[in-house]
C-alpha cells in the first residue's frame, strides 16, 4: 500500500512539473535557445550558452557542468539574477534587436565588474 502512495505521489508530481514547465517555455518562448559569446578579443574563448526550461526552473547552461537557475529581477519581464560557482553573482538582460526580436542577451558578472554581450544563434 506505502509504495502504491509514492507511485502516485511521484506521477502526480511529475504531472505538475511538466505542466509548469510547458507555462513557463510559453512564458518565456522569445528568450529560448542558444547564445553565443565570443570572448577571445579579452582572452577568453568563444561560449554558447542554452536558455531552457527544466524541472520547474528556467536555466542557463554553458556546458561546463554547472547550469544555473535564472531568477526573475526587476520590472523588466526579461531581466535575470543568477548565482554561478565560477563567475559569482550576475544580471542577465535579454534585449530586443532592430527587428523587435529578442537576440541578444547582455550578462553582468557583478563581483567582477565586466559585462559580456551575446547573440541568438538558435532558437
Amino acid at each position: 500500500m506505502c509504495l502504491m502512495l509514492i507511485m502516485f505521489m511521484a506521477a502526480s508530481l511529475s504531472f505538475a512539473l511538466g505542466n509548469q514547465d510547458e507555462e513557463l517555455k510559453k512564458k518565456y518562448s522569445e528568450i529560448l535557445g542558444e547564445y553565443e559569446f565570443d570572448l577571445t578579443e579579452i582572452g577568453g574563448e568563444i561560449i554558447v550558452l542554452n536558455i531552457h526550461v527544466e524541472t520547474g526552473s528556467l536555466w542557463g547552461d554553458s556546458g561546463d557542468g554547472a547550469p544555473i537557475i535564472l531568477e526573475p529581477a526587476g520590472d523588466e519581464p526579461f531581466e535575470f539574477t543568477a548565482d554561478d560557482p565560477d563567475s559569482g553573482s550576475l544580471e542577465i538582460r535579454f534585449v530586443k534587436d532592430d527587428q523587435g526580436q529578442y537576440t541578444i542577451c547582455n550578462i553582468a558578472l557583478l563581483d567582477q565588474g565586466v559585462e559580456i554581450s551575446g547573440n541568438k544563434i538558435t532558437g
